[in-house]
């Protein structure tokens, strides 16, 4: 689809995009019309921003849209044409409409041409400033057919919740009364199923398509601020997450983590990654990290899809925290593997850390030319036996706080040199899933961490009271930085 390609005078220090207006209806048509133009990202029109799915592939709803232009030759009479758009977009524009005043929106599939690859590739390097200047990013979930009944319920529960943003954690203790009303939990009348009824609806919720895109996560972790939308159900997001995660907690207390519909559904996990990167962005803790884009990759790849493999890249860049000359400017040009393997050398020389090399396991259908030290980022991460929940925070540093310098040129993508210092060769590799677990209990089954502790607490004098002077936890710490040569070198 082609609306007016990049105008010319647009420059990196000056960016323009594209902003959809979408007319109320008329008396003579119910068709969706709207209007599209470019303007200055550095002094837009107030507008929101859509984070949606697509849905199928197949552009089969007609919309029209006149293209206005401030280079043509009659901007007064606009040229109208008819474009398709997928169904779920449709279903969305539809909603979004209002009855008697414009809407101004910004919409990847409208206001990006999918077709040309050299807009597409400068407009996605923008994505994240037009999300955060969106005066609000609505979420777009689909419609959604239930009683009007539940829907007012639903509604009333997230008026009565106290209002706060996103924390890192929900405390459910606040709004514990409103939630077990909500979904009928400790219900006096043993044969009324709504409040059942209701917690299968909000299930269906976090099993929407839209909690598994991968673009989403950065579309609502910079949004100012943010509005969900199901068929004519409508919330504040942060309420939102906040409702589904006491929810979420009151059903695993009330039924147990495996008859949990809540924690089983396949939004439940990114909910939390979200959660989370809503959450330090607003305080900003995400500083603290040595590397914020590895860390964010790591919570999120897992449960995150891309049609597009270099999205698992390109969705996450602005969390990167990398120099200058060395950020990437997103080409759908290039092949996965130039990618994938330009990142990793990326986020190497940046941060100066070779955390990243965590992450790169071997997999049969890997890309076949990505090199063998570079994470294929289209599967879920891995997690290792050093790593902690923020992959960069590791709690074991070999080599303290050394920078990662390089002997090999910065455009050689094909091989990585390191150096550091040998102390022994890997006889095994524990096969097990290390997540979610402890450093020390990770490596429990590599060596009698037990024996060892036991035996070093041996030789240490106990104190007066008969007790030792740390934790065992805390001395198995210590020798298994003992063991890494923590801060050798």
């Amino acid at each position: 689809m082609s609306l007016n390609p990049i105008e010319a005078g647009t420059t990196e220090s000056s960016p323009t995009f594209k902003l959809l207006k979408i007319l109320p209806p008329t008396t003579q048509s119910n068709h969706i019309i709207c209007e599209i133009s470019w303007t200055m990202l550095d002094d837009p029109p107030e507008y929101e921003a859509l984070s949606y799915t697509w849905g199928t592939t197949a552009q089969d709803q007609p919309i029209h849209i006149c293209s206005i232009s401030s280079q043509s030759p009659s901007p007064s009479q606009p040229k109208t044409n008819v474009f398709h758009v997928t169904k779920h977009l449709h279903a969305a524009l539809l909603r979004l409409r209002q009855s008697t005043a414009p809407r101004t929106v910004w919409i990847d599939q409208l206001c990006i041409d999918q077709d040309n690859l050299d807009e597409k590739n400068a407009q996605v390097k923008l994505m994240a400033r037009i999300y955060q200047s969106a005066k609000c990013t609505v979420v777009w979930l689909g419609e959604l057919d239930i009683l009007d009944a539940d829907r007012k319920h639903i509604v009333l529960a997230t008026e009565r919740m106290n209002f706060r943003p996103v924390e890192r954690e929900y405390s459910i203790s606040e709004d514990q009364v409103i939630l077990k009303d909500l979904i009928g939990f400790g219900a006096q009348d043993s044969t009324d199923d709504s409040g059942h009824r209701r917690r299968g609806i909000l299930a269906g919720l976090l099993n929407r398509p839209w909690f598994t895109r991968a673009w989403v996560y950065q579309e609502v972790v910079v949004a100012q601020r943010g509005l969900v939308l199901c068929g004519n159900l409508e919330m504040d997001m942060d309420i939102f997450i906040n409702l589904l995660d006491g929810v979420c907690d009151l059903d695993f207390q009330e039924v147990g983590e495996a008859a949990s519909i809540m924690r089983s559904a396949k939004g439940y996990k990114p909910m939390f990654a979200i959660r989370e990167a809503r959450f330090e962005s607003r305080v900003g803790l995400s500083s603290t990290k040595k590397s914020r884009w590895l860390s964010t990759l790591w919570q999120a790849m897992g449960n995150l899809d891309a049609t597009n493999p270099r999205d698992k890249v390109y969705a996450f860049l602005a969390f990167a925290d990398w120099t200058d000359e060395n950020r990437i400017s997103p080409s759908y040009g290039k092949s996965i593997e130039s990618v994938y393997t330009d990142a990793t050398v990326r986020s190497i020389y940046s941060v100066g850390s070779l955390d990243v090399l965590e992450l790169a396991i071997k997999n049969t259908d890997a890309p076949k030319d990505l090199p063998s030290w570079v994470p294929d980022f289209s599967k879920p991460l891995p997690s290792s036996p050093f790593m902690t929940h923020n992959v960069g925070s590791t709690e074991f540093h070999a080599s303290r706080d050394s920078q990662y310098t390089s002997r090999s040129s910065h455009t050689d993508l094909t091989s990585l040199t390191v150096r550091g210092h040998v102390l022994s060769t890997i006889a095994s590799i524990y096969p097990g899933d290390f997540h979610n677990h402890k450093p020390s209990q990770k490596l429990h089954d590599w060596i009698d961490l037990a024996g060892v502790t036991a035996w070093v607490q041996s030789q240490i004098q106990p104190s007066v009271h008969g007790s030792y002077p740390e934790s065992t936890l805390a001395l198995q710490s210590r020798i298994l930085k003992t063991l890494l040569a923590e801060g050798a070198g």
